[in-house]
């Protein structure tokens, strides 16, 4: 599942081929759909969460309401069912669901304030490491030379400045460049190849960042 966006998905897969996906962009809540979002993808694919080898979510970077809601119903369903968690990075999924072959991907979500959650790969490896910088500071000393392919809320949202600094930008559509479910399942199934699995109770949203209260209370 991943709620780390505007957008919300619930997906289920088997040995690396998606079953069923619902994707919402409804602008509701993301506490009143993620769970008719996973009810719905189970019911797809005719299964029920205890068919579940393990359960996957995109625990961030992001926003930290919808980190907190996403992390807390796979740790719940997890729980449930006795089955381990796999915690996703958002940027990596994003950058999955992109797959430009050898170009650099970059991921780009909108961490306010001027900065942006950021990550690049090319051809599978990493030209920038997972940060919270302003967009000027990626595009302009980050991002090595040449074309490069952006995702993420931020990609849209900031095209113009992006294109101002990097003329050969590549912007992709919508269904490639926004959080998906599908593609936290994919970067899950590697990871679970791996052994990369947590207890339920081992599961925490990953911030990158402090909270505006946290900063407010040190303030």
């Amino acid at each position: 599942m991943d709620t780390t966006g505007n957008t919300l998905s619930a997906a289920v897969s088997e040995d690396g081929r998606l079953l069923s996906e619902i994707y919402l962009d409804t602008g509701k809540k993301h506490s009143q759909t993620l769970m008719l979002a996973v009810d719905g993808a189970l019911r797809a694919a005719g299964l029920k969460p205890g068919d579940m080898d393990a359960f996957a979510v995109a625990a961030g970077p992001g926003p930290f309401t919808g980190i907190r809601i996403g992390t807390a119903a796979c740790a719940a369903m997890a729980h449930g069912a006795g089955k381990p968690v796999i915690a996703v990075n958002t940027l990596d999924a994003l950058v999955e669901n992109a797959g430009t072959g050898n170009d650099t991907v970059c991921a780009v979500m909108d961490a306010r304030r001027g900065e942006v959650y950021t990550l690049a790969k090319r051809g599978g490896a990493l030209v920038v490491g997972e940060c919270a910088v302003p967009l000027i500071t990626l595009l302009t000393e980050l991002l090595p030379e040449g074309p490069a392919a952006f995702v993420g809320d931020a990609a849209e949202r900031f095209q113009n400045k992006i294109l101002e600094y990097r003329p050969d930008s590549l912007f992709l559509p919508q269904q490639f460049s926004l959080q998906r479910a599908s593609s936290v399942c994919a970067v899950a199934a590697r990871l679970y190849g791996q052994g990369a699995l947590l207890r339920y109770d081992e599961l925490e949203p990953h911030y990158l960042r402090e909270s505006q209260a946290e900063r407010l209370k040190k303030r």
